[in-house]
């Protein structure tokens, strides 16, 4: 499969996320965050699912690639495995979710290619993800990669330490 066959694929499958989805997805996120402390819990519910939201809207009004390449189909089912491992408690909202950000995390991933958190997003310790000319680093990026439960192993970041 190349980018415009994805690009054409995540937009089908976008227009099947309703509104309700929407809400579902959003509380999923507060749900996960619960036991979080304040400031980190504003930014990984709130923040994090605004990010989202504004990726998929743009999924939603992306234009044709402009530089097709075929994608590693391997590492996309790869992902959307991942996903789906990650979110396997059952209900509707984490079904919901784990179809949005299949959506959205494809897309950052693999049509735009930008980090799966927004430039600015701050991490325990006041670390940010930051963006130096065409690359991302990300303060928790090799940290995060051995947890398990993030998705580090598929965002474009760098770690942090490289720009040092």
């Amino acid at each position: 499969m190349d980018r415009s066959e994805l690009l054409s694929e995540l937009k089908k499958e976008g227009r099947h996320i309703s509104n309700e989805d929407l809400s579902l997805a959003r509380a999923a996120i507060m749900d996960a965050v619960e036991h979080v402390p304040e400031p980190y819990k504003t930014i990984y519910s709130s923040d994090y699912f605004t990010f989202l939201y504004d990726c998929f809207l743009k999924l939603k009004r992306h234009g044709p690639v402009l530089a097709d390449e075929d994608i590693d189909a391997e590492e996309y089912d790869s992902l959307l495995d991942s996903i789906k491992d990650k979110n396997d408690s059952e209900g509707r909202k984490r079904d919901v979710l784990s179809r949005f950000t299949s959506l959205v995390f494809a897309y950052q991933i693999f049509i735009v290619k930008e980090p799966l958190h927004p430039v600015g997003m701050v991490f325990p310790g006041g670390q940010r993800i930051t963006q130096k000319e065409l690359h991302y680093y990300c303060p928790v990026k090799e940290k995060q990669s051995e947890t398990g439960i993030s998705f580090c192993e598929f965002c474009i970041c760098k770690d942090s330490s490289e720009l040092e």
